[in-house]
């Protein structure tokens, strides 16, 4: 029984080795490796150009090219960049058949609110391909703010003529009826006070104005659209009259032509001997 069984499991080695002998399926290629890292951010401003970095590493065949698509199609080589330079063509020869780093430079769509995918391939010259995408959304980059410094506005008891401000140009005015060019105003003085102390530093609306104190949190310096200004007056609250200004104070404006502003107060000025005193604005719109 010993003999029979000994000769049986002979039997199956015998069967495996002559299967395994006879196998000739060649191994699977090995085609290349990539890593892709995209850029800080996935939402970049419309036709801007952002960067993602590109490792890649040949299999079994040398590397030949690099492609990128977007959404599936090839992008457009006038789009793209490799290390700063334009590329001729996409897909691109590689500038080395073992291993590649680049910098890949792509400009984003011009849709406004459009998530598109892109994607990096590399190629082998046998065909095998790697690929890795990234999602970039795209937002409109607004339009940039003009800015106006060292923009008075004069107390309003002082000389005729002056106390307002002409929003649009930066010019004062007075405060009269006929100053229609005025969108604010200084308040004046408490003429019950003494003159050294009868400013009352506060300024209003003028001529149907619309002056508003902004959300908590917002900062001047982060205001870089006129979209900006729009979304922050919307979010501001409305005063005829401010309480009394202080230096770095921020004040919202709309004025009777639907145009927005920012003002920030850099300087007040006191004059306790006349009514010279002024405030000081930097100016967005």
């Amino acid at each position: 029984m010993k003999q029979r069984t000994s000769f049986v499991f002979t039997l199956l080695i015998a069967v495996v080795a002559l299967f395994t002998a006879c196998d000739t399926t060649p191994p699977a290629p090995v085609g290349p490796s990539l890593v892709v890292t995209g850029p800080a951010s996935d939402t970049v401003f419309t036709d801007s150009v952002f960067i993602l970095t590109v490792s890649a590493t040949a299999g079994d065949a040398e590397l030949s090219s690099i492609s990128v698509t977007e959404n599936g199609t090839a992008i457009d080589a006038s789009r793209l960049t490799l290390d700063g330079f334009t590329a001729g063509s996409n897909p691109s020869p590689v500038v080395s058949t073992s291993s590649v780093t680049y910098e890949v430079g792509i400009t984003a769509g011009s849709v406004d609110g459009e998530t598109a995918t892109y994607a990096i391939v590399i190629t082998d010259a046998d065909g095998e391909t790697a690929s890795e995408s990234v999602d970039i959304y795209t937002k409109d980059a607004g339009t940039p703010v003009t800015e106006r410094t060292m923009i008075l506005l004069l107390n309003q008891a002082g000389p005729a003529g002056q106390g307002g401000l002409d929003l649009e140009s930066g010019n004062q005015t007075g405060t009269q009826a006929s100053d229609t060019d005025a969108d604010i105003r200084d308040l004046g003085i408490d003429s019950n006070l003494a003159l050294d102390m009868n400013w009352l530093q506060q300024i209003g609306t003028i001529n149907g104005s619309d002056l508003r104190a902004p959300a908590a949190g917002l900062v001047y310096e982060d205001i870089l659209t006129s979209e900006q200004i729009v979304a922050a007056f919307n979010d501001g609250q409305s005063f005829t009259e401010s309480s009394k200004v202080a230096e770095g104070d921020v004040f919202l404006a709309k004025t009777s032509e639907d145009n927005y502003f920012i003002l920030k107060t850099v300087t007040i000025t006191v004059t306790p001997s006349d009514n010279s005193d002024s405030y000081e604005f930097s100016v967005k719109n």
